[in-house]
């Protein structure tokens, strides 16, 4: 796995992918960085009439909607035209999904058109028929108790489904794997779920399967974030460490910490 991380970053710097995100304003910058630090190029937009363009010179199209309005939506809907009319995959964040019903049916709306769709329990969950409301954007739910859903949802919507939690859970719905690292400071730091999708949107665009791609990038920045933990235990420390070691990572580490679950 270390040695597909790596040759992953590798690749992700020689080619520089862009990434058009239509993004919530709350975690916007540290997407961003994150997206900065692997090597990819972010490029942010809320302007209608650049829609076409920026999705037609991107590699892969970013929607999360954690500061949804009716721009937003309008926004989203265009750019999800113009990525299937141009073949470019679609990585989707339904942030809050769950907590109301615009929330949701927006999330579903956009659904079948993702080729990745990254949320919490209680996120993936709401995307079914279940009606079970979520905290906002915390998770009530834990990652096992959506792992039949996102099965069943990767498998209606030939997708790759990734459950975000202290455990992580990713299932193209013939095959699921956990990855068991991280730490709990990433679950103060406002933005890491957002982060992680645009992660994967990255190692999407460098690794050619797409199960792969994702099970690449949920260990890397799992490992990002529990190499950090060792030396960092507040959160605003931990924050700009994790984004140093996105950049730079401490493979060596990331070795030991791997084999030690194996």
């Amino acid at each position: 796995m270390i040695d597909k991380m790596e040759k992953a970053l590798v690749e992700i710097r020689r080619r520089k992918p862009l990434i058009l995100c239509l993004t919530n304003f709350v975690t916007m910058e540290f997407v961003a960085n994150s997206l900065l630090a692997l090597g990819s190029a972010p490029i942010m937009s809320v302007c209608e009439d650049e829609n076409h363009e920026l999705v037609k010179i991107a590699s892969a199209l970013y929607i999360n909607i954690g500061t949804l309005d009716h721009n937003f939506i309008r926004l989203a809907k265009k750019a999800i035209e113009t990525a299937k009319e141009l073949n470019k995959p679609i990585i989707f964040d339904p942030v809050g999904s769950g907590a109301t019903t615009i929330r949701t049916e927006i999330s579903k709306s956009i659904l079948p058109f993702a080729k990745f769709i990254r949320g919490n329990s209680s996120e993936i969950i709401s995307l079914s028929d279940n009606t079970q409301s979520t905290y906002g954007v915390e998770a009530n739910n834990t990652t096992d108790e959506a792992a039949d859903i996102a099965k069943r949802l990767s498998l209606d919507n030939n997708s790759i489904v990734i459950v975000s939690g202290p455990v992580d859970f990713l299932t193209n719905g013939t095959k699921s794997i956990k990855v068991p690292f991280g730490s709990p400071l990433m679950q103060m730091v406002t933005g890491m779920g957002c982060s992680l999708t645009a992660v994967i949107a990255a190692f999407q665009s460098a690794v050619e399967d797409p199960f792969e791609s994702a099970v690449i990038a949920a260990h890397y920045f799992a490992l990002c974030g529990h190499v950090v933990s060792k030396a960092h235990q507040t959160p605003g420390a931990f924050k700009i460490a994790f984004l140093d070691q996105l950049h730079k990572p401490d493979f060596a580490l990331m070795r030991d910490l791997y084999d030690s679950r194996r």
